[in-house]
């Protein structure tokens, strides 16, 4: 009896350095492989490339309106520069967003996985029930930290592709945008252009400015924050009601000691 329990044990750890080894050697490398997001990584720098220039254009259409004879462009000019701000901070958020589509991944596989393993045989020749459960869950984090990034990546791009329209009318607003030329032509040309045209100008590209920041805010910011939020929340509840407990009988057979 004796024998065959330590044959099992002997299987199980087997078993778990085979999982360590494969985890290690095939899966890490290929999950932290930006080869293998391709598509998520080119959305992300879809967003990026369109935050980069919704960014320069609030920056540049407040330094034009700053530059502009009088006052009447600075109250305007500031709002910009802040949008410009806000843009940028979008920015980070994206670009950690890309970096963290393959580390997760690596981390998950290089890390976790491998230490659950050796947590798991260590209850295994020990008996330590602890361990397991330990493994287990450590597993199940590591699997919540590989899937949560590209999850967020996907349910970003399907609402951002319902408003990317508007992002782009937004770019494209600022390249019809020409507020140098609308002052030439002497001081009281230069104020009446100002005054009218120039300032519907900025109105409404600050309006379409407005729109697409609220746009990448919702898309970068709040949908993986909800998603970070409900994958927690679904491992509370899983460590909560005991899901992640082994089968006591099947445990017993694995680490009953010698008598």
């Amino acid at each position: 009896m004796n024998g065959n329990m330590n044959a099992k044990k002997i299987m199980v750890i087997a078993l778990l350095v085979l999982v360590t080894a494969v985890s290690i050697t095939l899966i890490a490398p290929r999950a932290g492989d930006p080869e293998s997001h391709r598509h998520s990584i080119q959305q992300t720098d879809d967003k990026i490339e369109k935050v980069i220039a919704l960014s320069g254009g609030a920056a540049a259409a407040s330094v034009t309106l700053s530059i502009l004879p009088g006052d009447m462009g600075t109250p305007m000019a500031n709002e910009l520069a802040e949008l410009a701000k806000y843009f940028l901070l979008i920015l980070s958020a994206l670009y950690l967003e890309k970096y963290l589509i393959s580390l997760s991944g690596y981390i998950t596989f290089s890390v976790l996985i491998p230490l659950a393993c050796v947590l798991l045989g260590i209850a295994v020749v020990s008996g330590r029930r602890s361990h397991a459960r330990t493994a287990a869950r450590i597993s199940v984090i590591g699997i919540v930290i590989f899937l949560i990034v590209p999850a967020s990546v996907r349910l970003s791009d399907m609402v951002y592709s319902l408003q990317k329209s508007k992002v782009d009318e937004t770019i494209e607003a600022y390249e019809d945008l020409d507020i140098e030329d609308d002052a030439d032509g002497g001081l009281v040309n230069e104020i009446t252009s100002i005054t009218t045209d120039t300032f519907d100008k900025i109105t409404s590209y600050a309006d379409h400015l407005l729109e697409s920041l609220a746009v990448m805010i919702v898309t970068a910011c709040v949908i993986p924050l909800l998603v970070f939020v409900f994958m927690v929340w679904l491992v509370k509840v899983v460590f909560a009601g005991n899901t992640l407990t082994l089968d006591p009988a099947a445990m017993e057979a694995l680490i009953q000691k010698r008598d």
